[in-house]
């Protein structure tokens, strides 16, 4: 029987959603899985974002716990690995903080790959420092740039500012394999990859919040939501208030100016993908999924420190995949799990 612990119910943060995916997720392949009296049964793989990961894990789990039958297996690798895997059939599943990449899109056609795209939430990307840092309350995009463009000069922090310490700063951010990465360097530095090669990169988001919170001289930039989780326990970070190209005022990474558009561009939506010709081979298990997810996201995403996706969003979801299912000669109303409009 699939694993049905509901983090939900434990207040989970983000930060111990992605320490309990490893584990469920193996569970969810032990053992034969039976069906259930819905009929629905087999085994979803899902690959994808470190950052949208607790959102699906967290679905996935609500759905092995109403579903007995079904194991969903989300194996987050980044947005750039799990793309390479979904691109040639080898998931069901692709979450992403990122839309696809031209380049991407050809490795789908190329192993004829269908797929849709859905917007499951929003996250924002923190510019974070360490709670002893008093000087670095602001700062502009173009100091950004500075700091992170390739081949930067700026070694310390009095290169930036001249009233800023004589410290070298310790850099710490995301690795390629990661969307969070693309949308980053995108962003920032004009140029998706475009950055620095003597930072400490690594595709675990709570790896550089854990690395800041170590050292008055650091500096890094990720998932707001992981580090939110790592103040909440005990304090060790802060953010830091960004210069909006909306209107060149500086804004923290707050709900009211991520979804008032004033904290730009470091705010971005976030998606799931998912393989038309999975849906072809178990399509009452698939769309069940996927209606699953798009009936509950909002609170999915909530639950793990993310922001809501608008309810039109919703509305949009639900119709691109009930034309979806109508394109493989099947009826939406006849999915085991009904369309909830908010």
């Amino acid at each position: 029987m699939a694993p049905s612990q509901n983090l939900r119910g434990r207040g989970l943060s983000r930060r111990s959603a992605i320490a309990t995916i490893g584990s469920i997720g193996a569970l969810s392949l032990a053992g034969c899985l039976g069906g259930d009296e819905d009929g629905l049964s087999g085994t979803i793989q899902a690959s994808g974002s470190n950052t949208v990961a607790p959102i699906t894990q967290i679905a996935a789990e609500d759905f092995e716990a109403e579903y007995s039958g079904v194991g969903v297996n989300v194996e987050p690798e980044g947005t750039g690995a799990g793309f390479q895997e979904f691109c040639r059939a080898n998931s069901a599943f692709q979450s992403a903080s990122r839309e696809i990449t031209e380049e991407e899109i050809d490795l789908c056609g190329e192993n004829d790959v269908e797929y849709t795209h859905y917007t499951v939430g929003q996250d924002t990307l923190a510019v974070g420092v360490n709670e002893d840092n008093d000087w670095c309350e602001q700062i502009t995009l173009d100091e950004l740039n500075q700091i992170w463009e390739f081949e930067s000069d700026v070694q310390q922090w009095s290169d930036v500012r001249d009233e800023w310490p004589d410290e070298d700063i310790a850099l710490h951010a995301r690795d390629s394999a990661s969307g969070t990465f693309d949308y980053f360097t995108e962003n920032i530095n004009g140029e998706m990859g475009n950055i620095r090669d003597d930072y400490s990169a690594t595709s675990q988001t709570d790896e550089i919040w854990d690395a800041v919170a170590d050292n008055e001289y650091a500096l890094g930039w990720g998932g707001v939501g992981h580090l939110r989780s790592l103040q909440e326990q005990d304090g060790t970070l802060k953010t830091v208030a960004v210069e909006s190209e909306l209107d060149g005022d500086f804004y923290p990474p707050e709900e009211q100016y991520i979804e008032g558009g004033e904290y730009s561009p470091l705010a971005r939506p976030l998606f799931f993908y998912f393989n038309h010709a999975e849906l072809e081979e178990n399509p009452d298990l698939i769309a069940s999924f996927a209606r699953f997810y798009i009936n509950n996201q909002h609170e999915f995403a909530t639950t793990v420190d993310f922001y809501r996706a608008t309810d039109q969003d919703i509305v949009d979801n639900h119709d691109q995949l009930d034309s979806v299912i109508e394109s493989i000669g099947e009826d939406p109303d006849e999915i085991t799990v009904e369309r909830q409009d908010p």
